[in-house]
């Protein structure tokens, strides 16, 4: 048993960004218009915040420049919005963008991302922290698997749009995106007790299956290496095609009752479902 799991995905950037790249190329004029669940953003306004982020991070570890002071306080609602008006501004301008010199940008920089990202020491302090896992400081391994969620949610974002997501659905792709989000689990039922060395599972089924183990111990939420066995406080199913939009906040839990199963505690059980692993 450990608090936190390391989860390794810097070899995953290039497969996730070629993928990018083969998708985008494939895409009909009309398709970058098309609505996502995304709320207001349309595929090309996804691919502009994806370019956004790419050499926003360029900027950030190569250069040292951040270009803003940053939020007023680290209020987690204070930061959700410094980037939700980040990302804004970057959106409008790159309406006058053309898709295929979107492209020609992310195929350029994306590697030079990746290649900044590689080269950090993954147990030193990242600049930035994962604030959806509650950390006010984060490791450099943690950083760098936010950014792969990032790129993998906001590319299935693009590929469901136009009927395309099969091509990353895959598990050396999704499985690492999912046990990432669930490093945010001892954050999300910090509230909420349970006996002591009870276990609880978050299972996302289907072929991409995925589970975690958590266990009250000492007044918190500790990871488990493996199974436990049948002996489980609480238990929540969800199917993989919901799993990824339902941490994304996609969807509601609301919205997909009908579609996942909860076993016993349902309070425990039914607030695993409001796990969001983005700044939302």
């Amino acid at each position: 048993m450990h608090q936190k799991p390391f989860i390794e995905t810097i070899h995953l950037f290039k497969p996730i960004h070629d993928a990018l790249i083969n998708v985008l190329k494939e895409l009909e004029p009309g398709d970058w218009e098309k609505p996502t669940l995304a709320k207001q953003w349309t595929v090309k306004d996804i691919v502009a915040h994806l370019l956004d982020t790419t050499t926003r991070g360029i900027a950030i570890l190569r250069d040292g420049h951040f270009g803003y002071s940053g939020p007023v306080n680290e209020e987690y609602t204070t930061l959700v919005n410094y980037i939700n008006e980040l990302n804004a501004q970057f959106i409008l301008t790159a309406k006058r963008w053309s898709p295929q010199l979107l492209i020609e940008l992310l195929e350029q920089y994306g590697p030079v991302h990746t290649q900044l990202l590689a080269d950090l020491n993954p147990f030193e302090k990242a600049i930035f922290s994962v604030a959806w896992a509650g950390e006010k400081e984060s490791l450099n391994w943690f950083h760098v698997a936010r950014e792969y969620t990032e790129k993998y949610h906001h590319q299935i974002q693009i590929r469901e749009a136009v009927n395309k997501t099969a091509a990353i659905i895959t598990p050396e792709l999704f499985k690492p995106f999912i046990q990432t989000f669930f490093v945010g689990l001892p954050h999300l039922l910090r509230n909420h007790t349970a006996p002591a060395h009870a276990i609880i599972a978050i299972e996302i089924a289907g072929a991409m299956g995925v589970i975690g183990y958590l266990q009250y111990h000492n007044q918190q939420w500790n990871f488990l290496d493996e199974s436990p066995g049948d002996k489980l406080y609480a238990k929540t199913i969800i199917p993989a095609t919901i799993a990824w939009k339902l941490f994304t906040k996609g969807v509601t839990p609301n919205e997909i009752l009908n579609e996942i199963k909860l076993e016993g505690n349902q309070a425990i059980a039914t607030q695993l479902l409001h796990l969001v692993a983005v700044m939302a």
